[in-house]
């Protein structure tokens, strides 16, 4: 068979169900071969940061790579917000790209620019096939590169190297996972015997149903708490007694970031501390600090007792079975009082009123109540503060947002994923996000693809709304702009939608939307200066 041919069989016989993609001529003879693989749907997309941002969130659902496909120079560029956020969240999933036919590398042609070289430097593995005796093993590579360090890996084909010939043989994945010395565990015990109040922070690493089985056991035998980092939502259910949210930059709250402030021992499972959970390391705690992350760059700011480069999933399971351990139970009191005084104040922001517009707070809290087993997807901004506090993720991986690159435009291609995947899906979005991936909304029409989105409409780049508003007194310049009717453009696109300006609608516009089985938008009209939970204390 031919190269195009032989990459499809690869990737058929490696379990890909899905690629997402857009067609170009450098990766025209792929996508035919494909014509012949419907096992695997290619789901054609309007632009490559939502192909690549779809891939990356299947990557984040199951944990095994999400595959993406873009045209040379322009399509891959395109994809490259995408490929960085899941280099800085840890999301395994392949980019296969074409390029300039092999005669013409080099000799600055149409569609050529050094895309190889910006792909290395967001990428945790890079490849060129230059003949086709290589692209087997070179898929293989990426694959359990991608399993095995967590993160993306590109691999890139000339234009003409597809229809050459090429033997197959099936592939075959090398999987293997870093496990602690004991000594390193055995420490980690001691460490947290000597403590008084210590405090688990859980991150993506954990954020799996073994992971989450391994992480209660430990916090049912120890009655450590827990707060998650943002990709770390949903390691242990929101609901558990002794889980008390998201800590941080961008979403955490009162009592989280108390708690990790407070304590004398922080053990890091499935992350480490980084700029976002310690708001830039100026929220440092007072003691010891554990670490248990596979990546590889951390430490470089942190003093850490220990720092484990090694599988949390199996850290935990093993010193959950190691440590003879309870909490001070005034130490729960304690952080439960912070949690009191924050919950008040998402009490008082439902009460808000508005003149002229719907109360935001007030409608996430309401859609809580209606949400039972919902993937929850957003982007950033400061809509993601909503959905952060009110919706609460109560299983594993059942909330995605790019946390660590803090790019706007994954929200809605997270969330169309989520659905092709058999999930409720439901995607937060601004206003601002959402133009920057609307045009997908005919993607989801064309593929039957019934995601729900709620646009936090306030004519506004809010974050730096409110920045020009407080810190530059005043000064409002580049951060107001106007919208469509999201409802009615939707349904201009073949979907459904329906607008909520005032308190009164928000029951209805949730009903509606969750009993529709298409593509649909709720339009939620609000003041730019409304309030968002937000830890004022923590910015300050």
């Amino acid at each position: 068979m031919d190269l195009a041919r032989t990459i499809a069989n690869t990737l058929s016989d490696l379990g890909v169900k899905r690629i997402y993609g857009i067609i170009g001529t450098s990766i025209v003879d792929f996508i035919d071969a494909l014509y012949d693989y419907r096992q695997i749907r290619y789901i054609s997309c309007r632009h490559e940061q939502v192909s690549s941002s779809m891939a990356d969130a299947e990557g984040r659902l199951t944990g095994f790579p999400g595959v993406a496909v873009a045209h040379a120079s322009p399509g891959t560029l395109n994809s490259a917000i995408s490929v960085a956020n899941a280099y800085k969240d840890g999301s395994p999933m392949v980019l296969i790209a074409g390029s300039v036919r092999r005669a013409l590398k080099g000799k600055n042609s149409m569609l050529e620019a050094n895309q190889f070289g910006v792909m290395k430097a967001i990428t945790m593995g890079c490849f060129r096939i230059e003949e086709p005796r290589k692209a087997i093993e070179t898929i293989e590579k990426a694959f359990s590169i991608a399993i095995n360090e967590c993160g993306p890996v590109y691999v890139e084909i000339p234009e003409d190297l597809w229809q050459e010939a090429c033997e197959y043989s099936k592939p075959k994945l090398k999987i293997s996972k870093a496990f602690a010395r004991d000594e390193e565990v055995e420490r980690a015990v001691e460490i947290i015997k000597r403590s008084s109040r210590p405090l688990i922070v859980a991150g993506y690493g954990l954020n799996s149903p073994e992971g989450s089985k391994a992480l209660i056991e430990l916090v049912n035998k120890t009655g450590i708490p827990v707060v998650t980092t943002g990709n770390g939502r949903g390691a242990i259910s929101e609901e558990h007694e002794l889980c008390f949210g998201r800590v941080g930059f961008g979403g955490g709250s009162f009592h989280a970031d108390k708690a990790l402030k407070n304590s004398d021992c922080v053990i890091c499972l499935g992350c480490q501390l980084s700029d976002i959970t310690t708001y830039s390391y100026r929220m440092m705690p007072k003691g010891e600090i554990i670490a248990v992350t596979l990546d590889k760059e951390a430490g470089g700011k942190i003093n850490y007792s220990l720092i484990s480069y090694s599988d949390a999933v199996d850290f935990t399971k093993r010193i959950a079975k190691k440590l003879d351990y309870k909490v001070d139970k005034s130490w729960i009191e304690e952080i439960i009082s912070w949690k009191a005084n924050w919950d008040g104040f998402l009490d008082q922001l439902c009460e808000m009123k508005y003149e002229g517009f719907a109360n935001p707070n007030l409608f996430f809290k309401k859609l809580n109540e209606k949400l039972s087993n919902a993937v929850v997807c957003a982007g950033q901004g400061m809509h993601v503060l909503y959905a952060q506090n009110y919706l609460k993720a109560k299983k594993p991986r059942s909330y995605l947002a790019a946390t660590n690159h803090g790019a706007m435009g994954f929200g809605f291609p997270a969330g169309m994923t989520a659905k092709l995947l058999g999930y409720e899906s439901i995607a937060v979005l601004g206003d601002g996000e959402f133009m920057m991936t609307i045009q997908d909304l005919e993607t989801a029409v064309r593929e039957k693809i019934a995601v729900k989105v709620v646009v936090v409409n306030d004519n506004s780049y809010r974050v730096l709304y409110f920045r020009q508003k407080f810190q530059k007194e005043g000064r409002i310049y580049g951060t107001l702009h106007s919208n469509p009717d999201f409802a009615k453009l939707a349904e201009i696109f073949g979907a459904e939608g329906f607008r909520v300006e005032k308190d009164s609608e928000i029951d209805e516009g949730i009903k509606i939307m969750l009993e529709s089985d298409k593509p649909f938008v709720l339009d939620l009209v609000i003041s730019p200066d409304s309030f968002a939970p937000i830890n004022t204390e923590a910015l300050s």
